[in-house]
Parts: C-alpha cells; structure tokens; sequence
C-alpha cells in the first residue's frame, strides 16, 4: 500500500503555472486600459468640482474653478474677497489630469458644442474658461467639459456636466453612437 500524497509535484506546479501565463496572455491584450484612465480622469475632474463646491459653501465665498486647456490642469482658487479675479493671497491649487488623458473638443457633444470647456455664462479668467461656485453651492452656469485620450477614438471621450441651479456635476461616456451615463 501507497501512502495518500499530501501536495503536488514539481511538474504539476509548472504545467499550472504555464496554463496560467497563456490565459493571461490571450487576456491582457483584450483590455482597455485606456478607457479605464478616461474613466478615472472624468471622475477626478468631478471630484475637483465637488470639493470646490463644498469649499465654497463651508467657508462662504466664491470658488473659481478654471480649466488650462493647454497644458491639462484644473485650478482651484478661493475667491475670498468675491471680486472674480485671482488677487495676491488669495489660495490656489492646481491638479493635473489624469495620466495619458487631455481636454478635447468632442466629434458629438452632448447638448453644447464649440470647445473642450463650454458653457452658459462661462468667464475667461487668467485666459482660463471658468466656472464659479456661489455660497449657496450652485454654479454660475450649465457646463460641459469633454475629456479624451491622446488615441481620440470617440470611444474614449468623457462628458462631465455640471447643472447651474445646484452645481451638481455628473459624467457622461461615448459610447460610438450616444452619451450614457457614467458607470453604466
């Protein structure tokens, strides 16, 4: 009698291990990392607007939200004397986008058309399209602000809108033939 075997060979670890490697090698290639990132940048640029929003009803000032097209950045600032200009003192942060991923005009916009950042009421400040948090959380306008990767397949683009009235900010996917919402 045979004793039972409490583990496996060497050659079995392996034979498992190389079945392994050429699953994930049909696989790996078949994901789109790229849609992933534009994604994440659409959420991140939501995630900037929410916080100046917030910022701008806790502390009861305005927040100037702009957009530098060019060199793929948000900038945050704390319009504390409410006069719609940086002044000297007056706090600002930058963020940059997401990796592999800028500001595009869109081949279909969802509802406004004319640029990478466009809106009702948008102001150009510092060269810089912007929206305006107000105190009571709403926005100085509808917008719409479109998102790419360097590849601009229109699969890759992303929408974020942000409704005047409440200033709530949502994100929208092309999906080559319409918008969806984001997350769907």
């Amino acid at each position: 009698m045979r004793p039972a075997r409490d583990g496996m060979t060497l050659i079995e670890l392996m034979l498992v291990v190389t079945i392994m490697a050429i699953v994930a090698g049909i696989a790996i290639p078949r994901l789109d990392f790229i849609r992933y990132r534009s994604d994440a940048a659409a959420r991140g640029v939501i995630g900037q607007l929410q916080a100046a929003q917030r910022l701008a009803v806790t502390r009861q000032y305005d927040v100037l939200v702009s957009f530098d097209v060019a060199n793929r950045r948000v900038r945050v600032l704390e319009d504390v004397n409410n006069n719609g200009r940086a002044d000297a003192g007056e706090r600002a942060q930058w963020r940059s986008l997401q990796e592999q991923t800028l500001f595009s005009a869109p081949t279909t916009p969802v509802s406004m058309s004319g640029g990478a950042v466009v809106g009702r009421d948008l102001r150009t400040i510092d060269g810089m399209p912007t929206i305006t948090f107000r105190r009571d959380g709403s926005a100085s306008g509808d917008a719409e602000i479109y998102l790419t990767s360097p590849r601009l397949r229109p699969s890759d683009q992303r929408a974020v809108l942000v409704t005047e009235s409440t200033g709530r900010a949502e994100w929208m996917r092309y999906n080559g033939s319409g918008w969806i919402r984001g997350g769907i």
